[in-house]
């Protein structure tokens, strides 16, 4: 529980999405999700350099399963399947921004402060 400003927030509303960010592949997974309007999942698999099929099929059933990702079968291609991510995704994907901008200006103050002249 996190409490600011007199409101108290609970830090996992949406029971699990905190479990899924944390996983590996996540969240370059949701900025690639974002990034294109459907991807394939060999598409999925080259822009995610290093993940494996195993890996990245439980990632996306992860995030389909909290409605951020939506399958979609592609009509006239047996078993292949679009992947996008769902209007909550896309609004989940935007709050992580000021988390990812917060991070990287740290990292860069951390790098200054054990800069060596």
């Amino acid at each position: 529980m996190i409490r600011l400003d007199g409101r108290e927030y609970c830090l996992d509303p949406v029971g699990g999405v905190t479990d899924t960010l944390g996983k590996k592949w996540t969240l370059p997974l949701m900025g690639v999700l974002g990034n294109r309007p459907g991807n394939r999942f060999n598409e999925l698999v080259e822009a995610l350099d290093g993940v494996g099929g195993k890996a990245l099929s439980g990632r996306l059933h992860d995030l389909e399963r909290l409605g951020l990702v939506r399958r979609e079968l592609v009509p006239g291609s047996p078993g292949r399947a679009l992947y996008r991510l769902t209007d909550r995704g896309v609004e989940l994907r935007r709050a992580l921004v000021p988390l990812l901008q917060w991070a990287a200006a740290d990292s860069a103050a951390d790098r200054k402060a054990t800069a060596h002249p």
